[in-house]
């Protein structure tokens, strides 16, 4: 298979009770890497490795993105923001960042046919991002932001989902179902709109 696309980075805040606030875009993606770790461990036995065993440990998150919305701060980092249209954000020694489901969809060419990959993980907790400013110069240089964080196994011990459809929408829906809430995007934010649908 070829990679060939990358889109709608989704955020949800992570409950006590394992479920999911309502998701929202976290922009448009411009890259995503996501590297496991696993820890190892080896038995030596008469002058040879009898045993080794290797187990997922977590996985470093990096998203590079179009923009951070105000509401990703509140629902990823802990911070205060404004009510309302108020595009305000306080930022407090004692704020904790609060752990996430994270989801995209990636488009691909299988056998020489395009799919849609929905791509889930369950727990995530992302830094805060560094800040780069630059004065404007003779040419355009657009500074988008960055983002790391860790992805680890929920109490059920799963970290990661992915499931392939023929089409986008088939990818979004499954997305919204792993959320158990549809997700939000601008347009309906602005337009007053809250769409939800069926856990499963």
């Amino acid at each position: 298979m070829a990679y060939i696309g990358l889109r709608k980075p989704i955020i949800g805040k992570m409950e006590e009770s394992g479920t999911y606030a309502e998701p929202f875009a976290l922009g448009k993606a411009i890259g995503l890497q996501v590297t496991p770790n696993y820890a190892e461990g080896s038995l030596y036995a008469d002058d040879a490795q009898s045993e080794y065993d290797k187990a997922f440990s977590y996985a470093e998150v990096t998203l590079n993105t179009s923009t951070i919305p105000i509401q990703a701060h509140k629902e990823m980092f802990g911070h205060k923001i404004g009510e309302s249209e108020k595009k305000t954000v306080d930022y407090n020694v004692d704020d904790q960042n609060n752990y996430v489901g994270m989801a995209w969809i990636t488009q691909e060419i299988v056998d020489g046919v395009r799919a849609f990959t929905g791509n889930f993980l369950y727990k995530v907790k992302f830094s805060e991002p560094s800040e780069d400013y630059a004065t404007k110069g003779e040419s355009i240089e657009y500074k988008t932001p960055s983002i790391s964080g860790r992805a680890m196994a929920n109490d059920e011990g799963n970290w990661k989902s992915v499931e392939v459809f023929q089409t986008e929408k088939e990818a979004m829906d499954w997305i919204n179902t792993k959320f158990g809430k549809e997700v939000v995007m601008a347009a309906d934010k602005r337009q007053g709109r809250s769409k939800r649908c069926l856990r499963v």
